[in-house]
């Protein structure tokens, strides 16, 4: 009775993972053989639109050295009325006492953002990363968006398709393990298995 239960949830996790698990292969052979056709266009969209950001500009011109912390890329962001909160990996800098520069980056869109808090504009540079970039990006990714729940929903789909990969190989030993005319073959390939994990593994902490 356990061991069907165990198959049972071994197939169906496995179906029900298998958009996944493609999508991480497919986005493997990506990061290791980036074909030419695997690039994105180099097609970009630049626009100019004013930004008001409330108490950073004194009346004499200058910006406090307070707010130089204070302002951010959610800050930003929602001064621009666009966007949302929903960009997973962004980062932000002063580039010079009157500008401030932010890159933004979501699985099929990239987003640099000059802000010249003075003048009251921001400039924006869009570039959409193409649909091999977005299978990359999606590779492993946590992406949780405010703005759309069915877009956060990722995030669950990865987890749940961790604990299966996880339970299918623990699984697969288990049901291995009543064949017992494979047994010599299936510990000759865990013994192999293993030894070159481990000895790559030793590599890489010994020799970088």
């Amino acid at each position: 009775m356990l061991r069907k239960f165990v198959l049972n949830v071994h197939i169906y996790g496995g179906l029900l993972c298998f958009s996944y698990l493609i999508l991480f292969g497919i986005s493997v052979l990506n990061f290791n053989h980036p074909f030419a056709f695997t690039k994105p266009p180099a097609a970009e969209k630049t626009w100019t639109q004013p930004i008001s950001i409330p108490a950073l500009v004194k009346a004499d011109g200058r910006i406090p050295a307070d707010a130089m912390q204070r302002l951010n890329n959610a800050a930003i962001l929602h001064a621009m009325r666009s966007f949302a909160e929903s960009y997973p990996y962004s980062s932000g800098s002063w580039t010079s006492p009157g500008a401030y520069h932010a890159h933004l980056v979501r699985p099929g869109k990239e987003y640099d953002i000059d802000v010249q808090p003075n003048q009251g504009t921001a400039t924006i540079t869009q570039r959409r990363t193409g649909f091999w970039t977005l299978i990359r990006d999606l590779h492993g990714s946590y992406f949780v968006y405010a703005d759309s729940i069915f877009a956060s929903t990722w995030s669950w789909y990865t987890d749940l398709c961790t604990f299966v990969v996880m339970f299918a190989g623990i699984s697969g030993v288990y049901l291995w393990t009543a064949r017992r005319l494979e047994r010599r073959t299936g510990l000759l390939m865990i013994g192999i298995a293993g030894v070159v994990s481990v000895t790559l593994m030793l590599l890489v902490t010994f020799h970088g």
